[in-house]
């Protein structure tokens, strides 16, 4: 296929933002390029390539047209689709004027078949290895590559084992023991002489545990060669062993605390005790927890009843008794808390542990009435959080989420901040305002309002006592701001959810002003000015609560351009004023319209 002149004549490139594997509209020309339809007209036929700017993965190559819309009608040749058209996704994509994909076909027809390699060199240059492990490949036979790979020398190899002698094993990363379909059991043996120790070293670089047996002499009676855990100081030195367990007796003995999350039994019949078993008079399977302030012992106090004192006979002193038939605390005083008719009073903290299921607390109220929780100062309310008595009227109306507010003598000022349940609206009687001043944006940027409704228009900080380096807006960014183009656009998200119904915008492109700003003033002009925006955000799993409802869905990673559309304005309104200042020189008879 030929080269026809006009192929490589013009640099003709434009940006994209339409989705789809149909016709493409084009966004116009980045700066220093011509569009298709001042170089090549409608109806012409030429060869483009598209490249996403977001997913360069994603590219097509092939021949088309304009139609009377501007858009590329595509027949593609070459694309990371397999050839077929690409379905581009949201997102900034180039297109640009490229030598005929025919004739780079063409190219590649005639190479075909040329030098066919053997699949398996192929395979050898496709692997990613090192010349270390090339090398290995090529030793003469395995004790060579043994010795390649620093593993010493197999003195035995039988059936069932493999030994290792004159040196270690070094650099393993793991090491596996099986035993599958054989007649034993499967197990490492670490031997060695009576008063040496043997065992397993972690460490990291230096020894950090030790695990194994010690070194204790063996002086009859199963005594000695206790199994012990050893910790090992940064430099390696042994530090201390904070469990043995005796092989004689099974006794355990700790160095340092313990911390149980779980449970723990004692095998066999009898009590279960924490460091001491008692059995009095009526008692029995008594546990004892004891500090330096005193003991404290709890259990089965006469048979029907279970309890918890400060004497082992669970009866002088003892202030908690459960039963069948409630909780008894005889021993309490004003100071302590009481059970009394139902209700717990006096306590100084209420704690909810969480066990197999999340913990809480229920409060339970007739429809119509109030359900809450009041937070005082002495007997004097201050706030009130509840469900309000408003009637459930059906669609989900009613018992709505309340927080009141209260004066000093206890008395209800007003509703603070009301959560309705139908619509999950918050409604608040007071200021919205940040704690810190200037610190914190209303929404992010992948957490967006969609609208916001207002009397009047946000007020912005211009005071000149906030400002500094104040001066007039230069000739250059203003020649910048004449090659920005005003563009007519559809949301994507917006086509997506109300097809053709989707309505029109008019205003700017993000990247479009990024690129006429850099082409006039330098690659990366344009973010250091506060008219364009960049964010970024990490991906994020979704949330949800104990019960399984959704609380916030997943989020996957992305980016987002954007504008200040009031600086935009200003510097439009600023190149406005510049051209009309040269237009009334030019009509009075000096200077000229200029751009």
């Amino acid at each position: 296929m030929a080269i026809s002149e006009w192929v490589m004549a013009d640099l003709v490139r434009e940006v994209c933002f339409d989705v789809g594997d149909g016709p493409l509209l084009l966004g116009g020309a980045l700066a220093g390029y011509r569009a298709f339809a001042d170089a090549l007209g409608t109806g012409a036929r030429f060869p483009y390539m598209i490249v996403g700017v977001d997913d360069p993965a994603a590219w097509e190559a092939g021949s088309g047209t304009l139609d009377g819309e501007g858009r590329l009608v595509r027949e593609p040749m070459a694309s990371s689709a397999g050839g077929g058209a690409v379905s581009f996704a949201p997102g900034e994509k180039r297109v640009g004027l490229v030598l005929h994909s025919g004739w780079i076909a063409g190219l590649r027809d005639a190479l075909a078949g040329k030098q066919d390699a053997s699949a398996g060199l192929d395979a050898l240059a496709g692997l990613a290895t090192t010349g270390f492990g090339r090398g290995w490949l090529e030793r003469a036979d395995a004790a060579a590559g043994r010795a390649a790979l620093e593993l010493g020398s197999i003195a035995t190899q039988a059936a069932d084992n493999v030994a290792i002698a004159g040196g270690a094993a070094t650099g393993l990363t793991t090491l596996g023991v099986s035993r599958l379909g054989q007649a034993s059991a499967a197990q490492v043996s670490i031997l060695a002489d009576p008063g040496q120790v043997a065992g397993l070293s972690f460490g990291a670089g230096s020894a950090r545990w030790m695990i194994g047996r010690g070194s204790g002499a063996e002086s009859g009676s199963d005594a000695g060669s206790d199994f012990i855990l050893s910790s090992y100081a940064d430099n390696g030195s042994y530090k201390a062993t904070p469990l043995s367990i005796a092989r004689a007796s099974g006794m355990v003995t700790m160095t340092g605390g313990l911390t149980v999350n779980g449970t723990v039994a004692r095998q066999g019949s009898g009590t279960t005790s924490f460091l001491a078993d008692r059995t009095t008079s009526n008692i029995n399977s008594v546990m004892e927890f004891r500090t330096t302030a005193g003991a404290l012992f709890i259990g089965n106090r006469d048979g029907t009843s279970f309890g918890v004192g400060a004497n082992a006979n669970l009866s002088t002193g003892s202030w908690m008794t459960v039963s069948a038939s409630g909780v008894s605390a005889p021993g309490l005083t004003s100071a302590n808390a009481q059970i009394s008719g139902g209700s717990v009073t006096g306590l100084s903290a209420l704690g909810l542990a969480q066990g197999a299921a999340a913990a809480a607390l229920t409060i339970d109220s007739a429809a119509g009435q109030y359900a809450g929780i009041s937070l005082r100062s002495g007997t004097g309310l201050r706030w009130t959080l509840r469900k309000s008595n408003a009637a459930e009227s059906g669609s989900n109306a009613g018992s709505d989420l309340v927080l009141h507010r209260h004066d000093d003598s206890g008395t209800a000022i007003g509703v603070a901040w009301q959560v309705q349940r139908s619509s999950g609206n918050s409604l608040f009687d007071g200021h919205v305002a940040p704690l810190t001043d200037n610190a914190r944006t209303m929404g992010l940027p992948s957490q967006r309002w969609s609208v916001i409704h207002a009397a009047s228009g946000t007020i912005n900080t211009s005071d000149a006592q906030a400002k500094c380096d104040v001066g007039a807006v230069p000739d250059t960014l203003l020649d910048a701001w004449g090659d920005v183009q005003w563009r007519q656009f559809r949301f994507v998200d917006a086509v997506a959810a109300k097809g053709e119904d989707a309505r029109w915008h008019v205003g700017l492109v993000a990247q479009a002003v990024r690129d006429a700003i850099d082409a006039r003033l330098g690659e990366g002009a344009a973010v250091r000015l506060g008219l364009l925006c960049h964010d970024a955000w990490p991906a994020e799993a979704e949330e949800r609560d104990g019960e399984g409802a959704l609380i916030r869905p997943a989020r996957a990673a992305g980016e987002r351009w954007g504008l200040r559309y009031e600086e935009c304005l200003a510097l439009e309104a600023a190149w406005q004023r510049r051209r009309i200042d040269r237009i009334e020189a030019l009509v009075s008879g000096g200077g000229d319209a200029g751009g």
